[in-house]
């Protein structure tokens, strides 16, 4: 039974750490996962299909991301989101069908065993997306959801770009790639209104993507990042691509 149509709402919030002072909300660890509780959204009697996962082999153990945030060597992931726009905009692709985003699916646990924390890296990023659970949103849980990820990561790469983080890059020809990518997004917006108010957002994080601004997965970074504190099995790699 397909699920009711979720709406993403964008707020303020505190930016996210970067790579010399993030820390983890939670350690993993061996310990029990949080239990899974009942949803609120779903009438009574109503199930909610078992989510699938791709493994990940980590030291000790396992960890899993749900199928939907997978990278694919050579394929992406079935969620297909161009990440300068809003999580609204983003469809699950599948060989057999093309679906947006439901409340049953954001509220699935992003990883299982089901984590209170997770951090997501990228190459293009100076800095590290801790994820954790937000218990305002509708797909509030006491672990990491798929909701929690997506919303996450719009937010996070909305955050305007401070002078000292623009002038750490001393090579022009990064600034220059930065510069059409903040040009290229507002220019993309078709109302004039809405397009000059973008325009006066100035760079924004996800203005360091460059061209690179689709989605194409999470993969486990098995070894974390001890230096920065970030144990194995909750730092995963953002890939992207250009469209």
């Amino acid at each position: 039974m397909p699920g009711h149509h979720v709406r993403f709402v964008d707020v303020l919030s505190t930016p996210s750490s970067t790579y010399s002072d993030a820390t983890l909300a939670s350690s993993p660890g061996p310990a029990t996962p949080p239990p899974v509780i009942p949803s609120p959204l779903f009438a009574k009697g109503q199930l909610t299909p078992q989510p699938i996962y791709v493994s990940s082999p980590l030291a000790g153990g396992h960890v899993q991301i749900h199928s939907t945030l997978a990278h694919s060597v050579g394929r992406g992931a079935p969620l297909y989101w161009d990440l300068s726009q809003p999580v609204n905009s983003a469809q699950v692709r599948t060989t057999s069908a093309v679906s947006t985003l439901t409340e049953q699916l954001v509220m699935e646990p992003a990883t299982s065993p089901k984590l209170a924390s997770i951090t997501i890296i990228c190459e293009r990023l100076p800095w590290a997306i801790t994820v954790t659970p937000r218990q305002d949103a509708s797909w509030a849980a006491p672990y990491v959801t798929i909701g929690d990820v997506l919303f996450t990561l719009y937010r996070t790469l909305r955050l305007p770009v401070t002078n000292a983080e623009l002038n750490a890059h001393s090579d022009p020809a990064f600034h220059e790639r930065v510069r059409d990518a903040y040009v290229a997004r507002y220019q993309r917006i078709a109302h004039p209104g809405e397009r000059e108010n973008e325009k006066a957002k100035a760079v924004k994080r996800v203005d360091f993507l460059f061209d690179a601004r689709m989605f194409k997965g999470l993969s486990l970074v098995p070894e974390g990042i001890p230096s920065k504190g970030f144990a194995p099995g909750v730092v995963w790699r953002l890939h992207v691509a250009r469209p």
